[in-house]
This record gives structure tokens, C-alpha cells and sequence, in this order.
């Protein structure tokens, strides 16, 4: 399984972005083999549709679950008819301490 977190930089340490469509980075954190990779999100800066581009990128990426501070509703229809599961966390975060939390089982 493969969870996303939007990631303000690209370290473990940094808060999670509440900006889900705009964050900087994606976090990328794959259950089986517990690896961490930071992917820059491409669509941070585009014009329009930037839920629906984000949500697509993920999909590539084959990810099974989004952890976000929030969603807006359009990416969340996306996410929802890609089979994207999403979960939303709580705000000031860094993304170790959501990570722990997910392999913990405490969402």
C-alpha cells in the first residue's frame, strides 16, 4: 500500500501542507517496504482543475490512500472515483508523527 501526505519540504520533519491541490511535495510512504520518497507536485502552480491534475498524478503513482489536513470537494469526487481513499488529519503535523500514527492504527 502506498499513502500520499502533501509535504510543505522534502524532509520526514516538516509539518504537513494543508494546501492539498497546492502543496510544494508529496510524501510518499509505501507500507510493505516502509520507504519514504518526496515527489514535487507538478500542479502546485496551475491555473485551473488543479484537484483533478493532482488527484490523476497520485493515481500514476498508484497510490491507495490520501492523508490530508483537508480536501475540497472536487478533489475529493476525483479521489473517490479514482478508488483513492482519503483521511483527514489533524492540523501542525509533521508528517513522521502521521506516519507513526497510520502504522499505529490510530486513524
Amino acid at each position: 500500500m502506498i499513502i500520499a501526505i502533501p509535504a510543505s519540504e522534502r524532509k520526514i520533519e516538516a509539518i504537513v501542507d494543508e494546501r492539498f491541490g497546492r502543496c510544494p511535495f508529496f510524501c510518499f510512504y509505501h507500507t510493505d517496504s516502509e520507504k519514504i520518497e518526496f515527489k514535487e507536485n507538478l500542479y502546485k502552480d496551475a491555473i485551473e482543475a488543479v484537484g483533478l491534475q493532482v488527484a490523476e498524478f497520485l493515481a500514476e503513482f498508484k497510490i491507495n490512500e490520501v492523508l490530508a489536513t483537508e480536501i475540497g470537494p472536487k478533489a475529493q469526487n476525483i479521489l473517490n472515483k479514482l478508488n483513492i481513499k482519503s483521511t483527514i488529519i489533524e492540523r501542525g503535523k509533521t508528517i513522521q508523527e502521521i506516519v507513526n500514527t497510520f502504522v499505529n492504527n490510530k486513524f
